[in-house]
């Protein structure tokens, strides 16, 4: 583990099971189960990393990936559980502030991956699990740069109408409980206000 005190790494998901985290699911009803919520987005957004039309207009085909994957990423549920306790001394702008910077982050983190692996790799469902208004859904992923499949399982919860994804444990390690213990490190040696210049910093290099 990076101990560096005021590093950020990046989440040490599998570059694989790192970018299929971001598959999220599109159209969300209570009509469907989890399990397909997350077979047809995955289906939807394959197909446009794969849109030859778009192999030359990376801009768009970034654009239309997203357009898929956030609209069903609950992004405040997420962001809550990865900066903990800390959420709750937050004023409802520094909340916003937060979920932005975060999307960003992950969005920057995982872009070149999803587009350098993903659009390759081959899918299979091990079925799902619901209790009252959470569910699991598990999937293995084959990608031809992987000896082995890997085991990625998304975790969701209802929302009124639609079934929302708020984790995701690629090969046994959790997107939330990850990036949570980077965010409590960074809190613990420095401030909110610290954390949000890293994150900021982060993210900047990233378009660098």
């Amino acid at each position: 583990m990076d101990k560096r005190p005021k590093g950020f790494r990046r989440a040490t998901l599998g570059k694989i099971g790192g970018a299929i985290l971001l598959l999220w699911p599109w159209h969300a009803s209570a009509s469907e189960s989890p399990s397909e919520l997350v077979r047809h987005t995955t289906e939807q957004a394959i197909a446009v990393l794969r849109d030859p039309s778009l192999m030359d207009h990376q801009q768009e085909r970034r654009e239309k990936f997203w357009q898929i994957v956030l609209p069903r990423f609950d992004t405040q549920e997420i962001a809550k559980r990865c900066l903990g306790p800390q959420w709750q001394q937050l004023t409802e702008e520094q909340k916003k502030e937060f979920i932005q910077l975060f999307v960003e982050l992950v969005k920057g983190s995982y872009q070149s991956t999803l587009e350098r692996h993903t659009a390759d790799a081959r899918f299979s469902f091990d079925g799902e699990q619901v209790e009252g208004d959470f569910a699991e859904v598990n999937m293995q992923i084959l990608a031809p740069s992987q000896e082995k499949s890997l085991s990625v399982n998304y975790r969701l919860h209802r929302q009124g109408e639609k079934w929302l994804i708020y984790d995701v444990v690629a090969e046994n390690v959790s997107m939330v409980r990850n990036y949570r213990n980077q965010f409590s490190r960074i809190l613990k040696e420095s401030s909110y206000e610290g954390l949000v210049h890293t994150l900021k910093k982060k993210i900047k290099d990233q378009h660098v």
